[in-house]
């Protein structure tokens, strides 16, 4: 059975929301991280942008082309307190940053697209953020409400699912394992891995979870604590490099 994006989609460390099959990726430190397992309601709202025109053949009657595509997305997140009472999910401490700032900082980069149809339009953009909380009745919880607005023109790209058949990482958890630890890394065609690093270092242990084709469990190798990005291998090749923080 074919597996897809949408197939290793699962929520980031603490997080009780649901996986869409649209993904939401947001560019942090230099990667595009998905967190559709996150988020909830995501709707994108695109707007055409048009330019006025003779209708051919009929002289002096109106008629519009589309140029291009504004677009915005709105999203609502749960946040999650750990047991020091901050938010569990990094990537959403760093977009209310960038909500709370201003000019250049308030801008993020971001895609869009079908998990399970790589022939669908797959869109890559600029956008401004803003952000409302509101409570869920919870001392612990609260949930924003994102909105998205492009910031010049959104691009038709490739489906990132779309490929040769390499890995695709989307989460490699726990973090800040140790070496002999297992560190359970989720994504698409990872199900038959061949080869494994973790900061340059061979992973010489493996393996595989019963029916979990979008899963793969590898040792973390002896090495030095901070960045170690993890880079997987298949039969069509090696993967992008995936962030990962390592102790030691």
């Amino acid at each position: 059975m074919s597996t897809t994006m949408f197939d290793a989609e699962v929520p980031t460390a603490g997080t009780i929301a649901l996986a869409h099959e649209e993904i939401l990726r947001i560019k942090r430190a230099g990667t595009f991280e998905n967190v559709s397992g996150d988020i909830n309601a995501l709707v994108n709202t695109p707007t055409p942008i048009t330019v006025a025109r003779e209708a051919y053949g009929l002289k002096g009657t109106d008629s519009i082309s589309v140029i291009g595509y504004n677009q915005i997305i709105t999203f609502t997140v749960e946040g999650i307190r750990d047991n020091l009472g901050r938010i569990a999910q990094a990537w959403l401490v760093s977009l209310l940053n960038v909500a709370r700032s201003t000019g250049a900082a308030n801008k993020v980069s971001a895609q869009t697209f079908d998990a399970k149809d790589e022939n669908l339009i797959a869109l890559e953009g600029s956008y401004s953020v803003a952000a409302v909380k509101s409570t869920t009745g919870f001392k612990d919880k609260f949930v924003w409400t994102f909105t998205l607005t492009n910031d010049g023109p959104v691009a038709q790209i490739t489906s990132p699912i779309a490929g040769t058949g390499i890995p695709v990482l989307d989460s490699a958890l726990p973090s800040g394992a140790v070496a002999s630890a297992n560190v359970y890394v989720r994504g698409y065609n990872v199900g038959a891995i061949t080869a494994a690093t973790v900061g340059g270092v061979a992973v010489t242990s493996i393996s595989q979870i019963p029916n979990e084709p979008n899963i793969v469990v590898i040792e973390l190798p002896t090495g030095t604590a901070g960045s170690a990005p993890i880079v997987l291998t298949n039969a069509a090749g090696a993967s992008t490099s995936f962030p990962y923080i390592r102790a030691v």
